[in-house]
């Protein structure tokens, strides 16, 4: 079983379709849901090879954008208030 996460998009060939994804209980981007084309709708996720294989067993076009660990991570730099505040004196 692969662990590894792609980052895709998943066609559904209905609206009904697309609200029938929630029964999957996948990682996918709610927000990112739009119309495609004409009867078709679009969402975006984070899923493994086998959520991928089982959409497309199912009726799901899914376009594999790319492997999630392959994304640059933010780098989280924090800093106290007074430092902060130090660097916006003028």
């Amino acid at each position: 079983m692969s662990s590894n996460k792609f980052f895709v998009k998943v066609i559904a060939p209905s609206k009904s379709a697309l609200a029938n994804l929630r029964k999957y209980h996948l990682d996918l981007f709610k927000p990112t849901a739009t119309k495609h084309e004409e009867n078709k709708f679009r969402i975006e996720g984070l899923l493994s090879l086998e959520e991928i294989g089982m959409l497309i067993q199912n009726g799901y076009q899914v376009i594999v954008e790319e492997e999630a660990s392959k994304r640059a991570r933010a780098k989280v730099h924090a800093v106290t208030f007074k430092e902060w505040i130090k660097g916006k004196e003028v």
